[in-house]
């Protein structure tokens, strides 16, 4: 599995909400000026976050983006697959594609096996964690 550009921007952006209380709604320009990432294309990829539930779009005079819940609510898997789909390390394992010759083939075994390491490691890291570590790096690099 590959993160696609869209989702590491994805990932940047939803991260740099999740330093920001949670009420606040941050302009879509500040985000892009702070993570340098394309503002159109950041834009898009935001409209993808609201309709998953990640993040909220709010319009108008005002108007800009915050997280639709706390940052503890948010896991780093809920966030890729937003953004890619289901996580997927082969088409066998893909539940929307399969395979007829899964029951009789020792590679999808050891795939499936790291395919649920790799979604438990996602799913156990929420963006609250992630956005502390984050600042403790860039505090570590100053």
């Amino acid at each position: 599995m590959r993160l696609t550009r869209g989702t590491d921007y994805g990932i940047r952006g939803i991260m740099y909400l999740a330093t920001q209380p949670l009420d606040k709604v941050t302009l879509l320009k500040n985000i892009v000026q702070n993570e340098q990432v394309p503002e159109s294309y950041l834009a898009k990829i935001f409209q993808d976050l609201n309709k998953a539930g990640l993040v909220r779009s709010h319009r108008g005079a005002k108007g800009g983006f915050s997280l639709a819940r706390p940052a503890s609510e948010i896991t780093l898997r809920q966030i890729i697959e937003a953004l890619q789909g289901p996580i997927s390390l082969n088409n066998c394992l893909d539940m929307r594609e399969g395979c007829a010759n899964m029951s009789v083939c020792a590679i999808s075994e050891v795939l499936r096996i790291a395919q649920e390491q790799l979604i438990a490691t996602l799913e156990s890291k929420t963006l609250d964690v992630l956005a502390a570590r984050a600042s403790e790096l860039k505090a570590l690099a100053a």
